[in-house]
């Protein structure tokens, strides 16, 4: 009987959760971080604040454990309670600001372009919807194009955790449609890329590329290069 008591309450008791780290087991070493989510920061909008440690920041850290946080920028501001970076309506386009933050004797800091107050904007993560190359399709769809606040891009044809095939800067002049990309460097650099021609973002979440060949035939890219429409993730 006693051995059935006992069974039962066993099942009836709620299971233990452990608790969370105190904020001084966080910021030990080189790997904390803090970053800005890759989308457009347009005046009086918000974006999305997070820190992070460990090997590729796969450790999440509390926001409430820094204990200062500062902007380069007096129209952008930063509300950790709510994970948020606030930007002023009154804030100016193009201008970069720095964010920093204080966690014990660290103290780290993440950059970010504030964007246009209207009218398209590249930043974020795209994936290829379709490609036309006039004959030959890449064997594989380009699945990240990213593209960062501060003009700066990279190409991932099959993502794995933090590997990208190669990445550089980006020139994009909307009025025109005209968009260019200089590699810096890479993993993968495909051979015969054709980074210069024209682009044009439809609404939110649509960006139509023609001209340009981002890899992956195994034969010669046309000579007018390929036509690709990517959808915003």
């Amino acid at each position: 009987m006693l051995d059935l008591l006992f069974a039962a309450t066993l099942i009836a008791a709620p299971a233990s959760q452990d608790e969370p780290p105190p904020c001084e087991a966080y910021g030990n070493d080189d790997s904390l971080s803090i970053g800005v989510v890759i989308a457009p920061g347009r005046p009086g909008g918000e974006l999305t604040l997070h820190a992070n440690e460990a090997l590729h920041g796969m450790i999440a850290v509390p926001l409430k454990c820094f204990d200062r946080w500062s902007s380069s920028d007096p129209a952008v501001t930063v509300a950790p309670e709510r994970g948020k970076i606030v930007i002023g309506p009154e804030a100016t386009p193009g201008r970069d600001v720095e964010i920093t933050g204080t966690l014990g004797a660290r103290t780290v800091r993440t950059r970010f372009r504030i964007a246009p107050a209207e009218g398209p904007v590249l930043t974020g993560f795209w994936s290829q919807s379709s490609v036309d190359c006039h004959g030959p399709v890449p064997r594989d769809p380009l699945r990240e194009l990213r593209f960062n606040s501060d003009g700066k891009f990279a190409v991932t044809f099959v993502p794995f955790e933090v590997r990208q095939d190669y990445w550089g800067a980006v020139e994009f002049d909307p009025a025109a449609g005209r968009i260019g990309f200089s590699v810096d460097r890479g993993n993968s650099v495909p051979a015969d890329l054709m980074l210069k021609g024209t682009a044009r973002v439809e609404g939110d979440n649509q960006l139509t590329m023609d001209g340009v060949y981002f890899g992956g035939l195994d034969v010669a890219p046309p000579a007018e290069g390929c036509s690709y429409v990517f959808r915003k993730r």
